[in-house]
């Protein structure tokens, strides 16, 4: 199967085309142009590769990483990704793509299901879900993955701006009760490949699933993790002030959901993927994220 692979240069990207080169498995890959993503790119790029599968990453760091949520990079984003759906429509191409925990508004006291209503609560929630609707819609084989936290050792990414933080100041101030699934880009790499290569072998496995690595957390709990992982390591002489806020308060947390927490039941049970914990997947990735 030939699979191209838009967003070659970001870390989701870098961590897939590594893994699948360690199983000798080849992926084309596609970087952003200098002039980003434009809407016409989607028509070349599936007139002149011919794939068999799109897996999108396009905006995986704009949506992912920054939470850009303004409304040119919106509008960007959604011409380029409907230009793209469409194509895949008209070619009968089958298209996968990233979403998030941010097309529910994070209401629910237990973790979200793939059958839980959508109801996004910021303009990039939004935009997630819309686009979800027109694949879903447009073309009935599409695979779509929620997921909950991606962490990367990108330094303007949330995992590196909060060790920034905590390496700066002796007090940090962090949203109550925020609860979501930690996930490495490295296991989010991992499950990507995984339903590639189901895929490959001819299972008609189209569908949206969710995923977050084990278990889920509270941000505060997770920095707490973090402090002492840093600590270990020397990068840290000492715990620093937890200063807890109501989750509404914080700015920097509008349109994300207070529950970000997903349930990977559904995809364990149709791929067999399991669920890897991301305390175990932390320090090599707090290791990266120092050099």
């Amino acid at each position: 199967m030939r699979v191209l692979v838009l967003g070659a240069e970001n870390s989701m990207g870098q961590a897939l085309l590594s893994q699948a080169a360690a199983e000798f498995i080849r992926l084309e890959a596609v970087e952003r142009p200098e002039q980003g993503w434009q809407p016409d790119m989607a028509d070349q790029l599936l007139n002149g590769a011919k794939p068999d599968l799109i897996l999108n990453l396009a905006f995986y760091r704009e949506q992912f990483q920054l939470g850009l949520q303004d409304a040119q990079t919106l509008e960007a984003q959604r011409a380029f990704e409907e230009r793209l759906i469409e194509g895949c429509a008209a070619r009968q191409t089958p298209l996968m793509m990233l979403s998030s925990a941010r097309v529910f508004d994070g209401r629910k006291s237990s973790a979200y299901t793939e059958k839980d209503e959508e109801s996004p609560a910021g303009a990039l929630g939004q935009l997630q879900l819309d686009l979800e609707r027109l694949l879903r819609d447009r073309c009935p084989q599409h695979v779509i993955l929620r997921f909950s936290w991606l962490l990367d050792a990108c330094p303007d990414g949330p995992l590196g701006q909060l060790v920034d933080q905590l390496k700066s100041t002796r007090l940090i101030t962090l949203a109550e009760e925020w609860r979501g699934n930690p996930t490495p880009v490295a296991d989010a790499a991992r499950v990507i490949l995984s339903v590639l290569k189901q895929i490959d072998c001819a299972a008609p496995l189209w569908g949206t699933y969710h995923y977050g690595s084990s278990e889920a957390t509270t941000w505060i709990g997770f920095v707490q993790y973090v402090m002492q992982e840093l600590i270990g390591s020397g990068q840290l002489q000492a715990d620093v002030a937890i200063e807890p806020a109501p989750f509404e308060t914080l700015p920097a947390l509008g349109g994300r959901p207070r529950n970000a927490a997903l349930l990977a039941r559904q995809l364990m049970m149709v791929f067999g993927i399991k669920q890897r914990s991301w305390r175990v997947q932390m320090p090599e990735l707090l290791e990266q994220l120092s050099r």
